[in-house]
């Protein structure tokens, strides 16, 4: 499928062997929401080819996006309604926004068809973007993990309320149970200064390691509010901030060898559904034409008349008559 966009040239030679490099961001801070889209606009000021994926519902039933609605423009992209250039927004300093909703969560429950045309989405993505910055929920659900799995790169974004690291504390354990192994690193937004950023990050760092037996990595920290009402622009005194914490990101991502991509993995798990679905079915199936086999053959079966309860009261009833005619026999002696 050739999705075409007048913003980014689909097609265009990509760095790093045509596969945009992945990282997965989560927000888990009360009204932190802005760190994704600080550091795609970021990476995008240092020339960077950078698409802001944001996967998950707003918060306060507000689009993550403003003026457009919660992933109803991907759906009509699915449909066949729409293309790729009529979805992707304009962001800050060139970087594109593509808003999913929950289309990732909600990928096992899709039709095979649709399943396709998601796939080849995020690959013809992966070909035309250096970057691609996922923005998701913070729920723990099977869906949401989905996509943690998928990325090379974890990013969590943390603030210094409790409510906060418990939230990234119980994200670290859902991604435990669920194997995920990639790197983790962490960025504390809303802090007073750097020894109260390292204090936020070393109390999630030390839980983590004692009891989940992983160890998260500090990236960086915003000491500056979120984007301006309105705009996803971000402060501009926190600038600084934003490009150290966007080389650092740059950095990590160049060591970390794309062997997976967001496209590679959504078609695996399309694959292992599909031969699910495929081995239930061979199975119901096959249950079926034993089940029927068996009912024919209930029904086919002719009556035994030698049947061993038969048997045993033709044994009674000849043990019976044998003695009947014994007494007869006395009885006629005796006369």
């Amino acid at each position: 499928m050739n999705y075409t966009t007048d913003r980014q040239e689909i097609g265009a030679p990509a760095p790093h062997d045509g596969a945009a490099r992945v990282a997965v961001m989560n927000s888990t801070g009360t009204n932190s929401r802005g760190s994704a889209a600080n550091l795609s606009t970021a990476l995008a000021k240092q020339g960077k080819h950078v698409c802001l994926i944001t996967a998950d519902n707003a918060v306060g039933n507000k689009p993550a996006v403003p003026g457009q609605a919660q992933g109803l423009s991907l759906q009509e992209l699915l449909a066949g309604r729409k293309v790729l250039a009529e979805i992707l927004l304009d962001g800050p300093a060139g970087c594109q926004i593509l808003s999913t909703g929950n289309t990732f969560s909600n990928f096992l429950l899709m039709n095979g068809a649709e399943q396709i045309l998601l796939v080849e989405l995020l690959s013809q993505l992966e070909e035309a973007f250096d970057y691609l910055i996922v923005e998701t929920a913070a729920d723990t659900d099977k869906g949401s993990l989905q996509l943690f799995q998928a990325a090379p790169l974890i990013l969590l974004t943390i603030t210094p309320e409790a409510e906060s690291l418990t939230k990234a504390f119980s994200l670290l354990r859902a991604l435990k149970r669920n194997y995920a192994e990639q790197p983790i690193h962490v960025i504390v937004e809303k802090a007073g200064n750097l020894p109260d950023a390292h204090g936020t990050f070393k109390k999630l760092q030390h839980a983590a390691m004692k009891y989940l037996q992983m160890n998260p990595h500090y990236l960086g920290y915003f000491p500056a509010p979120q984007p301006q009402q309105g705009s996803l622009a971000p402060d501009p005194h926190s600038d600084h901030y934003l490009e150290a914490i966007a080389d650092r990101c740059c950095s990590i991502l160049e060591t970390i060898a794309p062997t997976a991509s967001l496209s590679h993995h959504f078609d695996e798990l399309r694959s292992a559904q599909k031969l699910t679905d495929e081995s239930m079915a061979s199975a119901a199936e096959a249950d079926g034409k034993i089940a029927r086999s068996a009912e024919t053959r209930t029904l086919s079966t002719p009556y035994n008349p030698g049947g061993w309860h038969e048997r045993l009261n033709d044994r009674i009833a000849l043990f019976d008559a044998i003695h009947y005619a014994g007494m007869l026999a006395e009885r006629e002696s005796e006369r």
